[in-house]
């Protein structure tokens, strides 16, 4: 499901806000109250906004829980760019682990592009594309949560995860401070990525710069714990960088 400009403009200040009244939005983007209804209705019935009080809110009060067939969506052009940029560390006859998120999704075009790569993840539809591409996949089993049923999570999936180690992790994150901490917004995913990160050789961080200078609920690693960070623009002054190196 393809989102238009605005409706990613409305998304990104969600993140910023939380709640935005339909007055604002109006204000904010230059387009007639009657359009920012349209759009919030729309949103709705996708399952990324909830109506409230003449505003909107993100559902679950969460703008970073949006399906991921929306979320592959949002600044599509940049995390291809960052995928491309990390390939250079790709050699054939690699494991790699990939999270659940869509940043990390878009590595899978060059993945496809070495031989004997055996891929694991905890995303359905990223192991889906990736066999179709013919990479070999492992689906780390697991319960799949009501609000994100492409995605595996839980106890099976961590025993699976703990009988594994990779040669590299592609990873993203909700959020990235200005003191170099990385957050999720959502426990069960981040105890996952957390474990990913354990049971890898090197840990790759993968993040455009709409994450920047945020935080989140839940605290997953440091820039001090991951080996390169790669992003499409480059990364506010403030934030500390004394151990990854920036591909």
């Amino acid at each position: 499901m393809k989102i238009n400009e605005r409706e990613q403009a409305i998304i990104a200040l969600l993140r910023e806000r939380g709640f935005i009244s339909v007055q604002e939005l109006s204000e904010r983007l230059y387009i007639s109250p009657s359009s920012i209804r349209r759009d919030l209705t729309r949103l709705e019935a996708l399952g990324v906004v909830k109506r409230n009080y003449g505003g909107v809110v993100a559902t679950g009060g969460n703008p970073m829980a949006a399906p991921i067939a929306m979320r592959s969506e949002i600044n599509k052009a940049a995390k291809r760019a960052i995928a491309k940029k990390a390939s250079m560390l790709l050699r054939d006859d690699m494991s790699v682990l990939l999270d659940d998120s869509t940043t990390a999704a878009a590595m899978l075009e060059f993945l496809a592009e070495r031989r004997n790569i055996s891929l694991f993840t905890n995303n359905v539809e990223t192991a889906m594309a990736a066999t179709e591409r013919g990479i070999r996949s492992y689906l780390l089993g697991g319960a799949l949560p009501t609000d994100s049923a492409t995605v595996t999570v839980g106890k099976f999936a961590l025993d699976m995860l703990r009988s594994i180690h990779a040669d590299i992790c592609f990873f993203s994150a909700s959020a990235l401070s200005e003191d170099g901490e990385l957050f999720d917004s959502t426990e069960s995913h981040n105890l996952l990525r957390r474990e990913m990160l354990a049971r890898s050789t090197v840990r790759v961080f993968l993040c455009d710069g709409s994450k920047f200078l945020r935080t989140s609920l839940y605290r997953s690693t440091s820039l001090d714990e991951v080996d390169y960070v790669c992003t499409d623009v480059a990364l506010p002054p403030q934030i500390p960088m004394r151990q990854a190196k920036i591909l």
